[in-house]
């Protein structure tokens, strides 16, 4: 699974130091889960496509990428792979980004 965020009319994507902008960024996700059963650390890590991934090509964006400690609602989540990707989605919506999370 990964993160497809791309940018509005309010929040723009650069790449670092730079004033190039960018249409969209692939986000793949490192997640730890405590052992309460609620709490989530959620890390980011930023590409250009799926491609520059599969290559180990980061790309060092604008994008908060700062660890995320995070809580799902345990009565209609659990821990995991899907949590984490809900999580980082609603996280990157509220920054007012565009984000779809594919599979």
């Amino acid at each position: 699974m990964a993160l497809i965020i791309t940018p509005t009319e309010d929040r723009k994507i650069y790449v670092q130091g730079t004033s190039i902008e960018l249409s969209q960024v692939y986000n793949r996700l490192e997640f730890g889960c405590r052992p309460n059963g609620t709490t989530m650390e959620i890390a980011f890590y930023t590409y250009l496509d799926a491609s520059s991934y599969r290559s180990g090509s980061y790309l060092p964006t604008d994008l908060p990428t700062s660890n995320l400690i995070t809580n799902i609602d345990p009565t209609t989540q659990i821990q995991g792979l899907e949590a984490a990707h809900d999580l980082a989605k609603i996280y990157y919506e509220e920054l007012g980004y565009d984000v779809a999370i594919i599979i």
